[in-house]
């Protein structure tokens, strides 16, 4: 039986464990592999009966478990329900949020995640505004949007204790503790807008980098990208996308703004284009994500003028402006919440129910944490470059060193009985698997035989490995310049290789670098190969595309 694309792309399952009751107005963010839900509110028919407790999901085993504080002292924050958490470095940042009896929060509490508690609180400080030079805390609020850029907290719009809109944004500085920003900005509220940022730019490689701009048609001539972390120096910009539902109740388009951290701690907001493609709109409760240069948006979107919903998701490339909107079939019909990024997979998941049917309204809010629909971005080509580890100069100096064969007193033996000398203190450096395997030899004369796809015996001095020159050489490149910068490890047949030694042997940044190269250079005339190795190495999403 042939299985659609949608069905390849997206895959659902029950999630166990100590699963969260059905919530209104929970908050959730995304660390590593695990996904923390603080607070919410019971569903009620009067009035909102919002929570305390925080729960963690483990993404690779889809297990619930209920957090308890480390320490019984803990200043746990006050129960709530429509508030919003964010990561920083390494703890939980929840803000504001709407309380017992309807009031309305403005603080900041901080859940250490590696210490199992909750900070205490920081002291009240102020926030300078243009129209007086000190004003108190921003005012109470729920429903709004946030992210953090670096070290610092947006907060955006959101309604009062009594429901009015609030146009503004604020920004908190967190390594300070204090509100530094406040300006007014157009009013914006969960249930149409979302707030999306990333904290790693997107660059190419440097023009004067080891590799060629071609490699005699071996290669796409397209650009190498890779990850860096975002500074404090070289922030990334918000995204926000807003539909307006007031002016236009019909179809409310959607509109892009971009809010941008000037030097000095400033902040400057424009608004692009609406962007070709087919731009989505009439969607409420919108979620979003940035991964790479992509913005993903998803939510709940009318079907043939029906008031039911269904769940949809667009990518808009923000490098042409370009929209699309991913068909997902059949799959996601039903009652699904809000999406969420796992980027260090490059999957995108959504909680809820392909039975139930989604209805606009307070009953649209209820989300049950029970069952879940990941969709796997990096098979349609979309995925979080990884990391340059060493500079372009550094890359030409670690080529140059392993070509001249300077203190070289190790050596990797290839299959046709040529030595390729190299450092031995290099390679064990950063080859943990083989200093392991190297630690292990009981003396001068022991060796030891490892593999199975790719046999290596190893010895105090050599390493016997049984592959090709070329294959041999790419990979003690990339041990020297921690990257894939020459035209002999871009070769697609090299990489094919590569990517098999990567996987069996545990050179995960390798296998990162490798899988980018062989997104960049698939062909069709190179897809059966790619196929065929992604399949035995178990890379599912390289596998599919």
């Amino acid at each position: 039986m042939v299985r659609s694309t949608s069905e390849m792309l997206i895959h659902s399952c029950d999630t166990i464990g100590d699963v969260p009751p059905k919530l209104i107005g929970a908050s959730t963010a995304i660390s590593g592999s695990k996904l923390y839900l603080f607070g919410g509110s019971l569903p009620s028919a009067s009035e909102p009966r919002p929570l305390a407790r925080l729960y963690e999901l483990d993404l690779e085993l889809w297990k619930w478990k209920k957090v308890i504080s480390a320490a019984a002292d803990d200043a746990v924050p006050r129960a709530r329900c429509f508030h919003t958490m964010d990561i920083w470095r390494d703890n939980l940042v929840v803000c504001g949020g709407l309380g017992v009896r309807g009031s309305a929060h403005n603080d900041v509490q901080l859940f250490s995640l590696s210490n199992r508690r909750w900070l205490p609180p920081p002291r009240k400080t102020s926030i300078p505004t243009a129209s007086a030079p000190i004003t108190q805390f921003p005012r109470p609020r729920h429903s709004h949007l946030s992210c953090v850029s670096v070290n610092r907290l947006f907060i955006m719009g959101g309604k009062d204790s009594f429901g009015a809109a609030l146009d503004d944004i604020c920004v908190y500085d967190l390594d300070r503790n204090e509100w530094t920003i406040q300006r007014t900005y157009p009013s914006l509220n969960i249930d149409h807008a979302l707030a999306a940022t990333s904290q790693f730019h997107v660059r190419a490689l440097p023009p004067h980098s080891p590799c060629p701009e071609d490699t005699a048609g071996t290669m796409k001539s397209e650009a190498f990208f890779y990850s860096e972390p975002a500074t404090n120096e070289s922030p990334c910009d918000i995204y926000l996308y807003n539909f307006n539902f007031v002016q236009q109740s019909d179809h409310p388009q959607g509109k892009l703004h971009i809010v941008s951290c000037l030097p000095g701690g400033q902040i400057r907001g424009q608004t692009l284009a609406t962007g070709t493609g087919g731009a989505p709109f009439s969607v409420r409760f919108p979620s979003g994500a940035i991964l790479a240069t992509t913005l993903i948006l998803a939510g709940n979107h009318p079907v043939d003028n029906t008031e039911q919903l269904s769940f949809c998701i667009w990518t808009l490339d923000l490098t042409t402006n370009h929209w699309m909107r991913l068909d997902t079939g059949e799959l996601l019909n039903g009652s699904w919440g809000s999406g969420y990024m796992w980027h260090e997979q490059n999957k995108f998941f959504t909680f809820g129910k392909r039975a139930e049917k989604f209805v606009d309204g307070a009953q649209g809010l209820i989300l049950g944490w029970d069952a879940v629909s990941v969709l796997d971005f990096e098979a349609l080509g979309v995925y979080h470059p990884p990391p340059l580890k060493l500079d372009a100069a550094s890359q030409k100096l670690g080529l140059a060193s392993l070509t001249d064969g300077r203190q070289a007193d190790f050596a990797f033996l290839c299959d046709d009985g040529r030595r390729i000398p190299c450092s031995r203190q290099l390679i064990m450096e950063r080859w943990p698997w083989l200093r392991e395997r190297h630690a292990g030899l009981s003396g001068a004369d022991a060796s030891a035989k490892h593999g199975t796809r790719t046999d290596m015996t190893l010895t105090e001095t050599s390493a016997a490995f049984s592959q090709s020159y070329p294959v041999t050489m790419a990979l003690l490149q990339y041990l020297y310049s921690l990257a894939l910068g020459t035209a002999l490890q871009r070769a697609p047949a090299v990489l094919s290789y590569l990517l098999l030694i990567s996987s069996e042997f545990r050179l995960l940044h390798l296998q990162a670098l490798v899988r980018h190269a062989m997104h960049l250079a698939l062909t069709e005339a190179t897809a059966e190969g790619v196929y065929e190795i992604a399949a035995s190495c178990g890379c599912r999403s390289l596998q599919i595309r």
